[in-house]
């Protein structure tokens, strides 16, 4: 009797793609990957010899690496800089990647209700693996004067509001013994900082939680000067902890146990 794919000596079949972990990596994919990161760290770019000695490589394999990536549409070349840079095939990877990731698919109804009621940009902020934020969705402000911050913006993670979200809600020894401020913060349920990232930049997030009770996106508010005031976060309080608890829920998260309690009279839509 034949034997099925998954069965032949060499081949792998659909039902055995959960095993590939354990199996041998590609390095020439570990190689487009160091590239791109490298890319995506570096805004203005980078020549070919930048990028091999940033990636560990050989001039002659980054060389042929590039040509194929940019052949592919994964980066791009500027003949008057003579510098690579991230390429437009990307752009709609991306975006592939971010609408399908569930909880900025759950928190987009309300990122768009709140740049409606406020007029404000709104952003969606979420922690990458090597420690620092990235911003992977964006509601654009109605007000004349546009935050510049744009999808693809990266923050450290000891940036002002990113800093309050995360010690608030990350339950380790260094973080236990911090101050009322971490309190007051997880009391609430939202960060809140005035002028702190730039003069008259005012900024409010609320956290989104992943199965563990992590924090796994950000959802931030940008006003100048008086678009974002302390009267106008009282105002938007509840809605703001009724939206971190519906966005959690729906995205298959799970809400830390002494989060504040959902208002009952804001609808979730």
């Amino acid at each position: 009797m034949a034997k099925g794919p998954s069965e032949s000596s060499g081949v792998i079949g659909d039902d055995d793609a959960a095993d590939q972990g354990a199996g041998i990596l590609v390095p020439a994919v570990s190689r487009t990957v160091r590239v791109l990161d490298h890319l995506v760290r570096h805004r203005g770019g980078a020549t070919v010899t930048e990028l091999a000695n940033s990636c560990g490589l050989a001039k002659s394999t980054a060389s042929n690496l590039i040509r194929t990536m940019v052949s592919e549409g994964l980066i791009e070349y500027d003949s008057v800089t003579r510098r690579y840079n991230l390429g437009p095939v990307l752009v709609e990877y991306g975006v592939a990647a971010v609408t399908r990731t569930t909880p900025v698919a759950e928190a987009r109804p309300f990122m768009e209700r709140l740049a409606e009621r406020t007029e404000l940009a709104c952003l969606a902020i979420s922690p990458m693996p090597d420690g620092h934020y990235t911003a992977i969705a964006k509601i654009e402000s109605r007000k004349d004067i546009k935050i510049t911050i744009e999808i693809g913006s990266r923050f450290d993670r000891d940036a002002p509001l990113l800093s309050q979200l995360t010690d608030a809600w990350h339950d380790d020894a260094s973080t236990a013994k911090r101050d009322a401020r971490r309190e007051e913060v997880r009391s609430r349920g939202f960060g809140v900082v005035f002028g702190e990232y730039a003069p008259e930049l005012n900024v409010m997030g609320f956290p989104v939680f992943d199965r563990d009770g992590q924090l796994c996106l950000v959802i931030s508010l940008l006003g100048m000067g008086t678009d974002l005031t302390p009267q106008d976060i009282d105002e938007l309080a509840p809605y703001l902890v009724t939206a971190a608890r519906t966005i959690t829920v729906r995205s298959g998260g799970r809400v830390p146990a002494d989060y504040p309690a959902a208002d009952p009279e804001q609808s979730v839509g």
